[in-house]
Parts: C-alpha cells; structure tokens; sequence
C-alpha cells in the first residue's frame, strides 16, 4: 500500500478502535480483525474511485483533444478550399488580361449583371389621365 492509504487506515483506525475500550480480549480482538478488514475494503473502494475519476478525467481530456483537433483540420480545409479559389480567380483574370478581344468580352459580360424588373401594384401605380369625352347635343 502507498503511504497515503497507509495514513487513510490509520486515521480510520483510531476513530472506530477507541470505542471497543469496554470489551474484554478474545471479543476485541474479533472486532479489531473486523475492523482491519472493513478498513482494508474502504481503502481499497477508495483507491478504486480514485482510479475510476482520473480515468474519466483522461477520457474527457482525450475527447476535447480529438474535437480541437477535428476543428483545426476543418479550419485547414476551408483556408485551402479558399486558397484554391483565390489561386483560380488570379489565374482566371490573368487569362482575361492577357488576351483583349476574349477579355474584353469576358470581363463585360461579367460585370454587367442582369437587373430585378419591379412590377408596381395598381394602388401604388399613378392612374393614366382619362380623355374627357364630349357629349354632342342633338
């Protein structure tokens, strides 16, 4: 056993021993070989607890290690997919310089983008004038 659960026994020990001072040899020594025992289970019990919260920490460590690292592989991926776009937009545009008849084209149909037709609703559309119609008296 380590020293710390050598020192858990022994404070273990002298705060249930101390009460068995009214019992005579052969009984104390059954309770006191009972006792060793019970002590011996809850350090062990305790030691095991032990175990099992240092283990669960590991794993919470491990599983927070594996996420941070799924998040910087996904941050990688969308800086390259980004690069990629930036490399193929500038290799684009230097095609487009350097050729004029293509490029001018190229560069016109892009930039002219096609613009939204706004319908007016007849409440807010302005009337037409109506002609006013002569009556001929006859």
């Amino acid at each position: 056993m380590s020293k710390a659960d050598k020192s858990l026994m022994e404070q273990l020990a002298l705060s249930i021993l101390p009460k068995l001072s009214g019992l005579n040899d052969k009984n104390a020594k059954k309770m006191v070989n009972t006792a060793d025992k019970a002590i011996e289970l809850i350090v062990k019990k305790f030691q095991k607890l032990k175990d099992q919260q240092v283990k669960a920490l590991a794993e919470l460590k491990e599983k927070e290690a594996k996420k941070a690292k799924k998040q910087l592989e996904k941050e990688a991926k969308k800086k390259d997919k980004l690069a990629k776009k930036a490399s193929k937009d500038k290799q684009l545009a230097l095609l487009t310089k350097g050729t004029k008849t293509a490029g001018s084209e190229l560069v016109s149909t892009a930039a002219v983008s096609p613009k939204k037709v706004t319908t007016k609703s007849k409440a807010t559309a302005a009337s037409p004038v109506r002609k006013k119609r002569t009556v001929v008296a006859k």
